[in-house]
Formats: C-alpha cells, sequence, structure tokens
C-alpha cells in the first residue's frame, strides 16, 4: 500500500491505500483518507471494494526512527 501524512502533528491529514495481492480480494485496494484520529474513513475503494464506505480503527504496535508496525481493523460495507 501506500502512505501519506500532511502536517506534523496529531491533526494531520492521513491518505492510505491497501491493496491485496492475494486471495478472492486480489487486485482490490481498500482507500482510507481522514485527519489524526483513533477511527480513519473508509472512503472507496478498488475491484471488490468499489464504492466501500466504512471504518478503519488502528493501533500502533511499534514506532522508532527506521520503523512503523500499525495494526488495523476494518468495517466495510461494499458492493
Amino acid at each position: 500500500g501506500i502512505s501519506l501524512l500532511a502536517g506534523s502533528n496529531a491533526s494531520s491529514t492521513q491518505y492510505i491505500e491497501f491493496g491485496f495481492n492475494t486471495g478472492k480480494f486480489n487486485g482490490s485496494s481498500l482507500s482510507v483518507f481522514s485527519r489524526g484520529e483513533t477511527g480513519l474513513a473508509v472512503v472507496g475503494g478498488r475491484g471488490r471494494f468499489m464504492r466501500a464506505k466504512g471504518i478503519a480503527l488502528f493501533n500502533p504496535i511499534l514506532i522508532n526512527t527506521t520503523n512503523v508496525i500499525i495494526e488495523f481493523n476494518f468495517t466495510v460495507i461494499h458492493h
């Protein structure tokens, strides 16, 4: 996936694209766009997630100067 962050504080705007390359969602992706909160808005997607809506909750596992590991839990409605 890809992740972009605009700003340097807790209210920064974030865009994250989660791509899938195996299984029944192979070639599909989820798009998340939101401000720096624990619940991020799922605003769409591609492939099997076309017109997806929902929420992505995240839990930082490890953040240091060279690595970032974050666990995401999605609740999504898609067509």
